[in-house]
């Protein structure tokens, strides 16, 4: 089985290399591509995601992967951390470890989401040569069941408003159709939204055929963007080779009619 690093090492295009790409081909090629690139840290945010994932899709791995250690702020705290360390776990906090197994009750009681996951498994990784530019890809899906894709999305509202703008933000829209294109058999990608704060409310999407056509033309483009880049060996950044004319945004140019009161 191919673990977390091992599928990240590899250089094969994923969906996060086409997310990057609609930023400029430059943020793309200096946070995967560039040979002196840095590791990336993963922020507080990243490890507690990483934390809920485990708690909610493998959650035999909970213990073989997290300790609690007290308030890391003391010289007791820190030494016990470091101990958790030397014995290869994770040191995590009480909050945060409470705030994934609140999260993994939720999305476990919600009977659409554990229906989801009644069968499956998560974090299995595929590769497969892209039909348009040739380049080998890959994906990992947090849960796949043969039929259909379940990605997990931690959020700070999982309304059907907040999550569709959620959508357009981080993309998920090229992510669910760069991984419906490498997994044949799939049928469907779904998404289960959880918010990360008490009640911990949950929700299940599935998006329409205008999202997932959308998604499927710009991955197409980000595709050939990538393909294009990777051939030149040139990756531009907003705009390398001119000086651009820059227009103010339309809510900039309204002038207020509403007279002063004096």
């Amino acid at each position: 089985m191919t673990t977390n690093e091992q599928y990240h090492a590899d250089p094969a295009v994923s969906a996060s290399h086409l997310k990057e790409i609609t930023r400029s081909p430059y943020h793309c090629w200096a946070r995967y591509i560039n040979p002196d690139r840095k590791p990336v840290e993963p922020t507080a945010a990243m490890q507690l995601g990483t934390l809920v994932h485990t708690a909610v899709l493998e959650p035999d791995e909970l213990l073989q992967r997290y300790a609690v250690a007290p308030d890391r702020r003391t010289k007791a705290g820190k030494e016990q951390a470091e101990r958790i360390a030397a014995e290869g776990l994770e040191p995590v906090s009480e909050a945060d470890m409470a705030l994934a197994l609140g999260i993994t009750a939720s999305v476990r009681n919600h009977p659409a989401a554990a229906a989801l996951l009644a069968h499956g498994k998560a974090e299995q990784s595929f590769w497969w040569d892209d039909l348009q530019t040739g380049l080998r890809c890959k994906c990992r899906p947090d849960w796949y069941q043969g039929s259909t894709i379940v990605d997990l999305k931690t959020c700070t509202d999982a309304s059907p408003a907040a999550f569709a703008s959620s959508v357009v933000k981080f993309n998920y829209h090229i992510q669910a159709a760069h991984y419906m294109t490498g997994l044949h058999g799939a049928g469907r990608f779904v998404f289960i939204a959880v918010e990360k704060t008490a009640p911990y409310a949950v929700a299940v999407y599935e998006l329409d055929h205008a999202a997932m056509a959308l998604g499927r033309t710009m991955r197409e483009n980000a595709m050939d963007v990538f393909a294009t880049c990777k051939a030149a060996d040139l990756w531009p950044g907003y705009g390398d080779t001119s000086v651009q004319t820059l227009s103010l945004p339309s809510w900039a140019t309204k002038i207020s009619t509403t007279p002063i009161q004096f």
